[in-house]
């Protein structure tokens, strides 16, 4: 299977360093021969793309380059619409614990633009963008927001995190007309 093949490359192109990282934040023990750390990923409990982003996300507060590196990775192999989903969510957590940068912050945003155009109905990057927007004043991209997450998240059955995200529109609406 390719997907293995290029991820398993990957991997094993990590430093010994980064290797071990990458066990602790995966569980996934794997060696530098590539044709070994294939075998290894083929016995993992996850998909590929869904290790390496979840790896990712886990690593974004104690190692950010390799958090970044293991993200872009699965953004890179992700073939379904469901693995850019993930792989987006986890790079803007990636991107978020750095959010004090410019630069960290404008790719947390344009990482959640993607992921919710992408259809995703997790909570995180709907809340932490609507909560950007508002704080920056820029309201009514908030309300954008609120709106689209009361859609999707209503339609993937989360009638609690729909119901919250209501309170916040209609919160954000008065704060936008003055109210």
């Amino acid at each position: 299977m390719e997907i293995l093949r290029e991820t398993a490359a990957f991997l094993a192109g990590l430093s010994p360093r980064e290797r071990e990282s990458f066990f602790r934040f995966s569980g996934v023990e794997l060696p530098s021969d590539p044709v070994e750390a294939e075998r290894r990923l083929a016995e993992a409990p996850v998909e590929p793309v869904a290790l390496l982003a979840t790896a990712a996300a886990r690593a974004a507060g104690e190692v950010p380059d390799l958090a970044r590196r293991l993200g872009e990775a699965a953004l890179h192999l992700a073939r379904s619409r469901e693995e850019r989903q993930l792989a987006h969510v986890c790079l803007a957590q990636v991107h978020f614990r750095l959010r004090r940068d410019p630069e960290e912050l404008a790719a947390f945003e344009r990482h959640c633009k993607e992921a919710m155009d992408l259809g995703h109905a997790g909570s995180f990057c709907y809340e932490r963008l609507a909560a950007l927007y508002e704080y920056e004043g820029r309201y009514e991209e908030a309300v954008r927001v609120c709106e689209r997450a009361v859609e999707v998240l209503g339609r993937a059955g989360d009638e609690l995190s729909a119901r919250r995200f209501q309170g916040r529109l209609d919160r954000l609406r008065r704060k936008a007309t003055g109210g």
